[in-house]
């Protein structure tokens, strides 16, 4: 009888994928930021829409990745109950779009920065980025689609709403300035290449 009481009280398989998936992409992200930084410094660009939008956008999508985490470790949180296979969906959401940030990340190598880089990039145009022009934010979005199926939460989904929208705005104006800086071989490029999929 003890032992089904304690079994009541520990949190889901899935719980523990989640937490465990966090775990990695959060290894996965610092040790690029850490490489970057050695590498080539100057991670943190100009921001490409006004900074308030810029980095409430930014901030709202991590929410949402904070909201997934929290209902990892406490199921039993909010008003929506989550059956089990609304919850795997979700698991596999955040681990096909952890997946695709963390390779993706990888593959942009120092070409990465937060808004406009003030650095010297190449162009990036193998690997993930001859499918998508932006593998990372198609794995972000993907993780905070999974939280919200995860944490059905109207708070969570307006936050992934938003953070969606002026990111694709963010995009946007990314690609006006790659168009600038590249020319020719972005024109190119974006006509091969969708901008999502």
């Amino acid at each position: 009888m003890e032992y089904l009481y304690l079994y009541k009280k520990m949190m889901p398989l899935h719980s523990y994928v989640v937490l465990a998936s966090f775990a990695l992409l959060f290894i996965a992200f610092t040790w690029q930021v850490l490489r970057v930084r050695r590498m080539a410094p100057g991670l943190m660009g100009t921001a490409t829409i006004e900074r308030r939008y810029f980095y409430s956008a930014k901030t709202a999508l991590f929410i949402t990745w904070g909201l997934f985490i929290i209902k990892a470790i406490s199921p039993r949180l909010g008003y929506i109950t989550v059956q089990a296979g609304l919850a795997w969906s979700a698991v596999a959401l955040l681990l096909a779009g952890g997946l695709l940030y963390i390779v993706s990340l990888v593959q942009i190598g120092n070409s990465i920065a937060v808004g406009l880089p003030g650095k010297a990039t190449n162009l990036k145009t193998t690997g993930l980025y001859r499918f998508s022009r932006n593998p990372v934010y198609i794995g972000v979005y993907l993780i905070s689609i999974g939280s919200c199926l995860y944490f059905p939460d109207l708070i969570n989904i307006s936050f992934t709403i938003y953070g969606i929208l002026v990111h694709h705005r963010i995009i946007c104006q990314e690609e006006r300035f790659l168009g600038e800086r590249f020319g020719g071989e972005w024109t190119r490029y974006a006509t091969q290449v969708r901008r999502y999929l």
